[in-house]
């Protein structure tokens, strides 16, 4: 991204971004609506009970993980016989997760959580079966049929939930509509990229050397961060577990829409660039640059919104997530920064210390989760979520040093801009409303302050990039996309 490539790159590139960007923002739109309504017709008691049962699922899919998919990405020169083996291992983890929670459902207390686990169980099952060969699409940069197949699931999953929790006004509505995206996502692979699979075992070595360690760090991730529902569930009910599932489903909006597509299209951007090690650093350094002046202004927008937004938007019976809201999303924001050591890391193939990193992560943040649930509630879940976050992001840096020689104050460096542009945002809008945005509330005061912040935070940022003599980062990448057309 240091570089400046070709227009026929920056034009593949963009257009992949195009895409991934518009089937996002379509997806979490309809995300939002769903939650909306159903924060209206159900209560944080439903959204408790499904959020544990979801958890337990994903604790045992995460168990049995077998990432396919990454290492499909990393071989552009897959044959039959690749994809063959990987249909068959999939399929085999898709019906040893289902199997699993068929087992255990009888053992929990809650009949309801029973029934549930078991019909949650078609899930792995269903997405076990999915098209291997759809990874080609992720592999070319070809986001459109990826779009197709996200959004008419989504739409999908939308309209059954929505429609269930209207007639039913219970959490099956939820079930529903898990189910109904697996059997459409899976559909649709087969669809969108015709393929016939055969079961085959013939290239698992090929496929095990890379997804050894990740299916590894998968289950060990999967531990510590699904665990955090079934631990408030049992230390502070299942109530207290919906307000907790919605702060984080909540929270994850302003920054997750910006920085999922671009960590998404990143892992294959990095696999690329591997021959050519500098410019690798280059590109991964600018990467920070980028994430950064999306995640930070989003974050602490939101976060000064937060008040006006719950009420309005999820109704009065949510106001208790408010105070979860100003703690967790800020910190989100500042995490996202580095969302692209992951996919940095993914692409240079060092699975094995993503294990290591991952693992040290889980030592630290299931413990500090436990006791601070334990002793402050919600409220010191949030924190622990935010301390235990420190740690991972030092871990993070320490990757990016190990892997690529990238320095603390080369990170800092490039976040520099979007933090003080971020500052001026706070400030400002911190004015405002002490002054004239007084005397605004409801929809007229979120209608007013969320532009002036983005104006704000605009202004700053586009004048400390060209008082700094116009260096790389997102404001470069804008003025290449803006000129390219008239080239």
């Amino acid at each position: 991204m240091n570089d400046r490539p070709v227009d026929s790159s920056i034009g593949r590139v963009a257009a992949g971004a195009g895409w991934l960007y518009g089937y996002r923002w379509v997806e979490r739109l309809l995300d939002f609506v769903a939650v909306v309504v159903l924060a209206r017709l159900l209560s944080p008691d439903d959204f408790g009970l499904v959020a544990i049962a979801a958890s337990i699922v994903a604790i045992i899919d995460g168990l049995a993980a077998f990432d396919v998919h990454k290492a499909l990405i990393r071989r552009p020169d897959a044959d039959q016989a690749l994809y063959d083996s990987a249909w068959t291992l999939a399929l085999a983890r898709g019906v040893l997760s289902a199997l699993i929670m068929v087992s255990m459902a009888p053992f929990f207390s809650d009949p309801r959580l029973s029934t549930v686990l078991c019909v949650l169980a078609l899930s792995p099952l269903l997405l076990g079966l999915s098209n291997p060969r759809f990874a080609r699409f992720e592999t070319e940069l070809v986001y459109s049929r990826i779009g197709i197949q996200t959004l008419t699931a989504k739409v999908g999953s939308f309209v059954v939930t929505l429609a269930v929790a209207w007639v039913t006004r219970s959490y099956w509505a939820l079930v529903a509509g898990t189910l109904v995206s697996s059997l459409l996502l899976t559909v649709l692979s087969y669809a969108l990229r015709p393929y016939r699979p055969r079961p085959s075992l013939r290239r698992w070595r090929d496929i095990f050397g890379f997804s050894g360690w990740l299916s590894l760090t998968t289950a060990v991730t999967t531990l510590s961060m699904e665990t955090d529902k079934l631990i408030v569930g049992k230390l502070l009910g299942v109530t207290d577990t919906g307000r907790y599932y919605m702060t984080q489903r909540v929270g994850v909006l302003p920054t997750r829409e910006l920085i999922s597509p671009l960590q998404r299209i990143l892992f294959p951007s990095f696999s690329a660039l591997l021959s050519d090690p500098a410019r690798l650093r280059r590109v991964a350094l600018e990467s920070v640059n980028v994430l950064g002046s999306l995640s930070l202004p989003a974050a602490v927008g939101f976060a000064l919104v937060a008040p006006d937004f719950v009420p309005l938007v999820l109704g009065d019976q949510w106001l208790a997530i408010v105070p979860l809201l100003v703690i967790l999303v800020p910190y989100l924001g500042v995490r996202a920064t580095l969302a692209m050591t992951l996919p940095c890391v993914l692409a240079l193939g060092r699975t094995r210390l993503l294990f290591g990193v991952s693992l040290a992560y889980a030592l630290v943040h299931v413990p500090l989760f436990v006791a601070g649930t334990a002793v402050y509630g919600l409220v010191g879940a949030i924190w622990s979520l935010v301390l235990a976050g420190v740690v991972y992001s030092g871990l993070n840096v320490w990757m990016l040093h190990r892997t690529l020689a990238i320095r603390l104050r080369e990170i800092l460096g490039q976040l520099v801009r979007p933090t003080l542009a971020s500052a001026i945002l706070v400030v400002g809008l911190l004015l405002f409303d002490g002054t004239v945005g007084a005397s605004l509330s409801g929809w007229l005061s979120l209608g007013v302050r969320v532009p002036l912040g983005a104006l704000l935070y605009g202004v700053a940022l586009w004048a400390q990039w060209a008082a700094a003599g116009k260096p790389a980062g997102l404001e470069t990448r804008l003025q290449q996309l803006w000129d390219r057309p008239r080239s």
